[in-house]
């Protein structure tokens, strides 16, 4: 009996898998077959795939996930609180009165 054939999404995690985690790969190289992983995934879900040889595509988009996040492909993580305490160090001065300030005599306007 032949062989069944894996589906072009099994062969692309596996060989991404492997190599990343022997570190054969650059950080451009990871994230170009992530990039590919993960629209090939969103296709296939958009057309209501829910399997690939029996394997659970969610599983798929978890383990390719796994990958980006290991590889250090996403930007730091930024919550309200670093915002606000950024904010914070910045010196504003927009509504601070200043020392220097001078009248203006309106008498000159109102004749």
């Amino acid at each position: 009996m032949a062989k069944k054939e894996k589906h072009v999404i099994e062969v692309k995690y596996l060989d991404l898998k492997k190599r990343f985690k022997a570190g054969e790969m650059s950080i451009e190289e990871v994230d170009q077959i992530t990039c590919e992983l993960i629209a090939e995934l969103a296709i296939l879900t958009e057309r209501n795939v829910t399997e690939i040889d029996g394997t659970s595509i969610d599983l798929y988009k978890d383990r390719v996930w796994w990958i980006v996040e290991n590889a250090g492909l996403l930007p730091e993580y930024r919550d309200e609180d670093d915002i606000v305490d950024e904010l914070d160090d910045k010196d504003d001065d927009y509504y601070k009165v200043e020392e220097d300030e001078f009248e203006i005599d309106d008498s000159k306007f109102y004749r």
